[in-house]
């Protein structure tokens, strides 16, 4: 597992590199100073990022929030050593997918992240499904405008208009979606009197 280690402390940073590094089985990377987290995630392609290991402030969050939004997002986990609720908030909104509040170095961090690892597999998952059924229901709606209006202006009930809809696909093999944004995009530009 290939651990990228964020933590802008270099004595943190180091320790916990070397209790990390025990684990024969972890490939511990330190983010070098003048690099950015980004810039880092892009050129090591770690199965998992640990952020600022003690208190972690705002620009850490900041850090994790770009990583988010640059496509090469990667599992996030944030240890520190208060419990903050308002930062716990913050840090999942930024992207951090899992929270872990240590009071004193962790001898065996492999299943904490083992566990970041599949929270955020699971996540992904979830938001993929979202996103998909999002996609779905504004498809659902565009075709059911498409037929509205085509109804309106064939005076034609649904199934007629449906049917007109899936023989155009058909005969274009295109996808009905298509059909119908194609012909209210028509229909905007020409209305009928």
């Amino acid at each position: 597992m290939k651990v990228l280690l964020a933590d802008e402390n270099s004595h943190r940073a180091g320790a916990l590199a070397r209790l990390l590094e025990a684990e024969a089985t972890l490939d511990v990377i330190l983010v070098e100073d003048d690099t950015s987290l980004i810039d880092a995630v892009r050129r090591h392609t770690p199965d998992i990022v640990l952020v600022d290991i003690s208190r972690a402030d705002r620009d850490a969050l900041d850090s994790v929030r770009a990583l988010s939004a640059s496509g090469l997002e990667r599992p996030v986990a944030l240890f520190v050593d208060e419990d903050d609720e308002s930062l716990m908030e913050d840090a999942f909104a930024a992207g951090v997918c899992s929270y872990n509040v240590l009071d004193a170095p962790v001898t065996n961090v492999k299943p904490l992240l083992r566990a970041a690892i599949a929270l955020y597999g699971r996540f992904r998952n979830t938001n993929a499904e979202l996103e998909a059924a999002r996609k779905t229901l504004s498809e659902r709606e565009t075709i059911d405008r498409a037929k509205f209006l085509f109804m309106k202006q064939e005076r034609c009930k649904e199934d007629e208009a449906y049917r007109w809809f899936r023989k155009q696909a058909m005969q274009q093999a295109r996808k009905i979606i298509d059909v119908a944004t194609d012909y209210l995009a028509h229909q905007n530009r020409n209305p009928k009197q």
